[in-house]
């Protein structure tokens, strides 16, 4: 057991749910700096949900890794891995995407 993987993971899982449920982004200091014009133009359920899902995803890898010892051993750096390359894939299909444009 390693209890900086468990805090870690806890603090990302805490985190990814805050921001899942839509609470997340009204502390963030470039929602507050934004225009009432520009906040009205994100779709910003879908864009929570997707990033809440993701910093949720690395909280569960740093979890297991923390609980199950086998798992840090043999799978964490290649489960971060695969995390980092879901993750740089998503930024770039959420700056694609229309999905969180507003219409």
């Amino acid at each position: 057991m390693n209890i900086t993987s468990i805090c870690f993971g806890l603090v990302f899982l805490i985190g990814g749910i805050i921001f899942f449920l839509g609470r997340g982004h009204i502390k963030l200091s470039a929602w507050k700096a934004m225009s009432d014009k520009e906040k009205s133009q994100i779709n910003i359920k879908p864009l929570c949900h997707n990033i809440g899902a993701m910093i949720m995803i690395c909280g569960v890898i740093f979890l297991v890794s923390g609980l199950w010892g086998r798992f840090q051993d043999k799978f964490f750096i290649w489960s971060m891995i695969l995390w980092l390359i879901a993750a740089g894939t998503d930024v770039y299909f959420i700056g694609k995407s229309k999905r969180y444009i507003n219409k």
